[in-house]
């Protein structure tokens, strides 16, 4: 069964801004009518960006309290491994499984069941957590983010763990903006805002489009008369900080696939995301008999700021719900 959840990150502006405390986040995510909701580690919580176990008995008390009152659930922890701590050297495998044990301790104390790995962790600290997540029953999940691909090699060996160690408390969380047909148009428009050239936004548009990106993309727009907003727009392109891949490849990895981030830039009035695939993620995902959540992760608010959009980030969640549910007949 596909479930519909949202990741409070999805408010992180208004958070950021004082105009809602997580205790908002988790009080709006319950006037949807949600009940699964995700958090970063390091945004929400007390004491962070502190990589040492140190929730207080009086915050603990308060999360609990709001949990019973608003009827949500957390389902997942999103969390980082802090590989740059030091200037003169790098942090250790066993640096990194410590840093990350402390924050399995604080995802099993607020009750959540998946902790999110990325995708600049060593496979062999990841092999190293196995145990205590087996131990104390909550599955690790690495994020298939842009620039990775579920078929990319990062992703064949951290599958390739799981099968080795016979373990259920490994899998896959993809990023559903891995299947982004178009360049954001909100990214499109902040460069043009800022200055970018409009010949040259528009053949990068379409070079992204039509696949593949040339090797020589830096030099065909200097050619075009590139600024310096153009050439950060191509190198960001150059770099797959967006990335097209076949939403059916979706299939090949249900069994692993634990978890869903439901990555969008703006719906619209309509209730449509124009750049994300949904219309070919969904019904792939429905039929493959996905069992799991789609959480809501809103990420367009830093695309918008001082440009009056017509709606907030609440209003943009409470859209990609309602496309969910259309989608899933809920």
């Amino acid at each position: 069964m596909i479930r519909r959840g949202i990741s409070i990150y999805s408010f992180q502006e208004k958070y950021y801004r004082g105009e809602m405390s997580l205790e908002d986040c988790l009080a709006t995510t319950a006037r949807m009518g949600i009940r699964g909701f995700e958090m970063l580690s390091d945004q929400m919580l007390p004491g962070y960006p502190s990589i040492q176990y140190n929730l207080s008995d009086e915050f603990l008390d308060s999360w609990r309290g709001w949990l019973e009152q608003y009827c949500v659930e957390p389902i997942a922890f999103d969390v980082y491994g802090e590989t740059k701590l030091y200037k003169n050297r790098k942090v250790t495998n066993t640096e990194l499984v410590s840093e990350l044990r402390e924050l399995l301790k604080t995802a099993q104390a607020l009750g959540f069941r998946i902790l999110r790995l990325t995708f600049h962790l060593p496979v062999e600290v990841v092999e190293m957590m196995i145990p205590y997540a087996e131990e104390v029953g909550i599955q690790l999940a690495i994020e298939v983010h842009a620039p990775h691909l579920l078929t990319g090699e990062w992703v064949q060996k951290n599958i390739e763990l799981a099968q080795r160690k016979n373990t259920k408390n490994l899998g896959i969380m993809p990023d559903l903006g891995i299947f982004c047909k178009n360049i954001p148009h909100l990214v499109i428009d902040e460069a043009l805002r800022e200055g970018a050239t409009p010949r040259v936004v528009d053949y990068l548009s379409k070079v992204y489009h039509e696949r593949p990106v040339p090797a020589d993309l830096m030099e065909k727009i200097d050619a075009l008369g590139a600024n310096d907003v153009d050439r950060w727009l191509a190198l960001r392109i150059k770099i797959g900080v967006w990335t097209w891949h076949d939403p059916q490849h979706l299939r090949d990895y249900m069994p692993y696939t634990y978890h869903i981030h439901g990555k969008f830039y703006e719906m619209n009035s309509n209730l449509v995301e124009p750049e994300v695939a949904y219309e070919q993620i969904m019904p792939t995902l429905i039929e493959a008999g996905y069992n799991g959540y789609i959480m809501s992760e809103y990420e367009g608010q830093r695309l918008t700021h001082g440009v009056d959009m017509g709606y907030d980030e609440v209003e943009q969640v409470r859209r990609h719900q309602a496309m969910l549910a259309n989608y899933l007949e809920q």
